[in-house]
């Protein structure tokens, strides 16, 4: 009786894990469906079940399938231009949406070669990012850093360990006939300036531009793209001070695959046995049994692969600011300092930046300003 009531006991539990392995299961759902607007179907839509990673985009003919999707779970439907939905699935298979455009965002400005446009009538490519999206979340002082994936069709690259150099900006990739691979610098409607030069807490904007009728007013010196920085200008009647500070570090991801010197000692010894023995000649040993043993428990020998990075690098940056004004002038003045330890040993640069920005109305149809910034870099190399 014993072994029948221990089988039946079993057999119980193994027919409720089987139904509460169904009834989890039943729970998620494939949900599919076709995302519209006001001129048909939207090709690229972002459908995601909120709160994780799973999601998926529409077709070409704005049709969507979307699995394992818990039955009682939201969908967030979004594109850029239009405005998000979040619609409950409440056990539907089935959900078709209809985007609304974003009037909002197509009544932003954008600034471009010649002014600012709305981006309801702009026809140029222009990437654009705001300081308080970008540049506040990115603790670098540099400001090419805070570029790095927030625009298609610019890459950052930092193809080297020296921290005195800029970093390579790429605007839809190398197209050029004359080896300058940069884009041109714009700041505030001056040509030529510097990214690097630049305290990012006293950007407003940063916009790109990408194609041939955006870079127009810049002939060819704009073949590469056109980045154009926009600073912030002081607040009439109210005088702010700010103090910002951070520090961070790097690390080697991965050090050069190189021999030890008890490797190395091993292979030199081969070396002398194998090609003295081939020319007739007695064995050569150039390392003994004792100096081996020294290497293999590394109370001998220098790594000087490790010994030429410094793991980790620091970074520290400080930045303060001062602005304010009355009804006819503002003013706005920062400081910057920042010191960055290179990831090779004996490369250190420390780079001082300062701006003063003075506006004044002088008459009702006269006004008058100043913008002067500057940066001072000491550099040390091997």
């Amino acid at each position: 009786m014993k072994q029948k009531s221990g089988f039946f006991k079993a057999l119980g539990i193994m027919l409720l894990s089987v139904l509460f392995a169904t009834q989890a299961n039943a729970q998620n759902i494939t949900v599919t469906g076709t995302v519209t607007d006001n001129l048909g179907p939207v090709i690229g839509a972002s459908i995601q079940v909120e709160g994780t990673s799973n999601g998926c985009i529409t077709d070409i003919d704005g049709n969507y399938s979307l699995p394992n999707v818990p039955s009682n779970a939201t969908l967030v439907f979004s594109y850029i231009g239009y405005q998000t939905q979040k619609i409950a699935v409440s056990g539907q298979t089935k959900i078709n949406v209809k985007l609304a455009e974003d009037s909002q965002l197509l009544q932003e400005v954008v600034v471009v070669g010649y002014g600012v446009q709305r981006k309801s009538d702009l026809t140029g490519a222009v990437a654009s990012v705001k300081a308080a999206d970008a540049l506040k979340g990115t603790p670098s002082g540099n400001v090419s850093d805070a570029l790095q994936g927030r625009m298609a069709g610019v890459s950052v690259l930092s193809g080297s360990g020296d921290p005195s150099k800029d970093n390579t900006i790429r605007v839809r990739g190398i197209n050029s006939i004359t080896a300058e691979t940069g884009p041109l610098v714009v700041i505030d409607g001056f040509i030529g300036g510097s990214l690097k030069a630049l305290n990012p807490s006293d950007i407003a904007s940063i916009e790109v531009l990408k194609d041939a009728s955006a870079t127009a007013v810049y002939g060819s010196r704009g073949a590469n793209g056109v980045i154009l920085v926009t600073t912030k200008n002081p607040e009439k009647d109210k005088l702010t001070v700010s103090f910002n500070a951070f520090a961070n570090f790097k690390t080697v991801a991965k050090y050069p695959d190189v021999l030890s010197p008890y490797e190395y000692a091993k292979l030199a010894n081969e070396y002398g046995k194998e090609y003295f023995e081939s020319q007739n000649k007695p064995a050569k040993t150039y390392y003994n049994e004792e100096q081996l043993q020294a290497f293999k428990n590394g109370t001998a020998g220098y790594d000087y692969v490790k010994n030429m990075f410094r793991d980790p690098a620091f970074t520290q940056n400080y930045e303060m600011s001062i602005s304010g004004g009355g009804e006819k002038t503002t003013f706005l003045a920062s400081l910057r300092y920042e010191n960055n330890e290179g990831i090779i040993e004996g490369s250190e640069n420390s780079v001082y930046s300062w701006r003063l920005k003075v506006d004044t109305k002088i008459k009702k149809w006269l006004k008058a300003g100043m913008n002067i910034y500057g940066y001072y870099l000491l550099a040390e190399l091997i």
